[in-house]
């Protein structure tokens, strides 16, 4: 599972110049966001690429597993997420509700399919003998549902609070700017970023005990996932002075947020997100694979790229809701 030439200097060249790639379009993307109130949908078109990417992603990797599910219910649960969203911006509804909604939706999919593998015997069975299931039909329409509402939570559903941090003044009466989503999402995306930096450089320097789970990977040390949450502390802070010094300082003045409103921010966001990178690697290590996908070279899949993000951003929106 280990690449001996991972570190070779073309492939650190290759991560280096696609990672400043990914760099581009996501800073166009919080450009793009920023030029009116309307151009904050535009930043749902990204959300909506990571989700459908990552469901697919997936999608591969319970095949690996063993594990099959209804590819397309995948793929057209964004589309239903984003749909579902408008709607609830449009009829003043709660993002509790917008949530409690998509739950409601999770289990009318699973509802959905296993009505439709038991009724339609004749695709069912098709579907068990090109996958080579020999057990009952009546547990492969059970397991196939359960794995179809797993590859929709994660990512899909995780990745909704991104759509709620994006649109968090739609949400709140409170808010009559857009810009504290993007503060929440400068937050979510510089947090992610520098901790999975600092994880890897730490890591790399500081030699200390390996994570004693074998399952979670070969690479994880306890410097690395310390080094990810104090990297993390580290870019809340700044942007934490950053923001205050554009403009913000009264805002934060308005709901009493201070430094150490960031600092503990920070904490939670490094340490769950490492907990994302940690989930992701066991899911890697059970499939036998060492990238989600070879989607960016150098970088592996979606996935690969935001396993940490997934988890960071359940977190940063609960932030917005404790700060505003």
């Amino acid at each position: 599972m280990v690449d001996k030439n991972i570190n070779t200097p073309a492939n650190v060249l290759k991560r280096i110049i696609f990672g400043a790639g990914i760099l581009f379009v996501v800073v166009g993307f919080f450009l793009l966001r920023q030029i009116s109130d309307n151009t904050v949908y535009l930043f749902d078109i990204l959300v909506g690429f990571l989700m459908i990417s990552g469901s697919f992603e997936i999608d591969n990797l319970l095949k690996k597993l063993n594990r099959y599910a209804y590819s397309i219910v995948l793929g057209i649960y964004p589309i239903l997420c984003f749909l579902l969203l408008i709607l609830c911006i449009n009829f003043n509804i709660s993002c509790l509700l917008f949530l409690a909604f998509n739950i409601l939706l999770l289990v009318a999919i699973f509802g959905f399919c296993y009505l439709y593998s038991l009724c339609f015997k004749r695709s069912t069975l098709k579907f068990m003998y090109y996958v080579g299931y020999e057990k009952s039909r009546y547990k492969f329409c059970l397991e196939v549902s359960l794995n179809t509402i797993l590859g929709l939570i994660y990512p899909t559903f995780l990745m909704i609070f991104i759509f709620l941090i994006n649109h968090f003044s739609s949400f709140n009466p409170n808010i009559n700017t857009n810009t504290i989503g993007f503060l929440g999402l400068v937050l979510l995306f510089s947090t992610t970023m520098v901790a999975d930096t600092c994880a890897f450089i730490v890591g790399r320097l500081i030699k200390s005990k390996k994570i004693c789970l074998k399952k979670l990977g070969p690479g994880k040390s306890w410097s690395g996932l310390c080094g990810g949450i104090l990297g993390a502390i580290i870019a809340s802070i700044i942007v934490y002075v950053i923001f205050v010094n554009c403009g913000y300082a009264e805002i934060f003045g308005d709901f009493s947020i201070n430094f150490w409103s960031f600092l503990f921010a920070g904490l939670f966001c490094g340490m769950f997100n490492m907990a994302g990178d940690i989930f992701a690697s066991y899911l890697k290590r059970r499939a036998g694979i060492k990238d989600f996908s070879n989607l960016i070279p150098g970088h592996g899949g979606i996935m690969d790229r935001v396993n940490g993000l997934i988890f960071n951003a359940p977190v940063v929106f609960v932030v917005l809701l404790i700060m505003f």
